[in-house]
């Protein structure tokens, strides 16, 4: 009897041990892939600078991964910063940013690279994306500035006889016409006289 009740409670305490190890163990034949990721549209980065894009991870299996991505078949001055891990739990999708840094001297076109998870034991399913790589815009050119010559404003001169030389007035007024202003107050003045004496 105390044999039967020992192998009972051998058979109890494996069968305890063993269920919770089993429960997080997966069956690889239910899942093709744990995680993959969303559609990933065109990318393109300039010579000499950075460009950014967003990816999406979605974790079809039953645990939660620590996932990154991988990122394969770069062009030549193309480099992409490491990008941080994330947990993502069962059925979740998790975002993630990349940037795409392209040196002076990248190799302009375009290409197909390949971008999966980093999940262990995952069949990685690469998701391939086009990258271009094209030549910074020429800088603007500026428009030349135009010189304007400023226009002098003619110095008033004083009026000149027939021979050129500078004739003198009074506020500037002919001298033949003060002559004879002169002439005709002189004549009045005279007559006035004569017939005042006359008186």
């Amino acid at each position: 009897m105390k044999t039967i009740i020992r192998a009972l409670l051998v058979w109890l305490v494996l069968l305890v041990l063993v269920n919770p190890a089993a429960s997080v163990i997966e069956d690889d034949s239910a899942y093709t892939d744990y995680a993959t990721p969303g559609t990933i549209p065109p990318i393109e980065v300039q010579q000499g600078s950075i460009a950014t894009s967003r990816i999406s991870i979605t974790n079809h299996g039953n645990l939660c991964y620590d996932a990154s991505l991988i990122v394969q078949d770069l062009p030549p001055g193309i480099t992409v910063s490491p990008v941080e891990s994330q947990i993502i739990d069962a059925g979740k999708t998790a975002e993630y940013q990349i940037t795409i840094h392209a040196s002076d001297n990248a190799s302009v076109g375009a290409y197909m690279v390949r971008i999966a998870d980093n999940i262990a034991n995952d069949p990685n399913t690469w998701q391939s994306v086009e990258l271009s790589v094209t030549t910074p815009p020429p800088p603007p050119t500026q428009a030349p500035t135009t010189r304007v010559t400023p226009i002098a404003r003619a110095i008033p001169t004083r009026p000149t006889g027939p021979t050129g030389e500078e004739v003198a007035g009074w506020g500037g007024m002919d001298v033949s016409i003060v002559v004879r202003v002169i002439a005709i107050i002189g004549v009045a003045v005279g007559i006035a006289a004569v017939l005042w004496r006359r008186r």
